[in-house]
């Protein structure tokens, strides 16, 4: 039979050395993760969400409904390209959409009820992209100006109500970096 000192002095050891990975664990996820979160935070690109917000709400209300024909407005084709940013501004919209999927994607690893949500945002990126090609290939065939306030309007939809599906994920999950969130989208 072994020594009972010795079963002791093993056991303390054992103990020690799990509280000791457990500790240093604990600390190493509390380092990485905000610093993914802000790498995540800091590959948004600058999008004026005012002109995005005024192009989608002409479309559709807060809410993402669908307005009456005789409440929907007509912008103009060539305002909407200034308040969108042309092509250029469809493609920041467009990688944009990839990064407020990680976002969501980030926060569901804690709340795996947010998967819904963040199922809904991978739905409107790709409906984004979808009419984003469609301009590229309108601007191909020379067709750009007469298809652009159509596209470029849905993707911009599309964009704004991403955006206030993700706040309302991290609203209402509480995280304590929604108001970073809101200022960075």
């Amino acid at each position: 039979m072994s020594h009972p000192c010795f079963v002791a002095a093993v056991g303390i050891f054992l103990a020690v050395l799990l509280f000791t990975a457990g500790y240093f664990y604990i600390q190493t996820r509390r380092r990485v993760q905000p610093t993914q979160w802000d790498a995540l935070v800091s590959q948004l690109l600058w999008i004026d969400r005012d002109n995005i917000a005024e192009v989608a709400l002409n479309l559709v209300d807060e809410s993402g409904r669908p307005k009456d024909v005789t409440d929907a407005g007509c912008m103009d084709a060539s305002r909407m390209w200034n308040l969108i940013g042309g092509l250029d501004g469809l493609a920041a919209l467009e990688k944009n959409s990839a990064v407020l999927i990680d976002l969501a994607f980030y926060l569901q690893q804690w709340y795996p009820e947010a998967l819904p949500i963040a199922e809904r945002l991978r739905l409107d990126a790709k409906q984004l992209k979808w009419h984003v090609n469609r301009l590229k290939a309108a601007e191909q065939n020379g067709n750009l100006q007469v298809s652009f306030a159509f596209y470029a309007q849905r993707a911009a939809v599309s964009y704004y109500l991403m955006t206030r599906r993700l706040l309302m994920l991290y609203e209402i999950r509480n995280f304590s970096r929604l108001a970073d969130l809101q200022r960075a989208i």
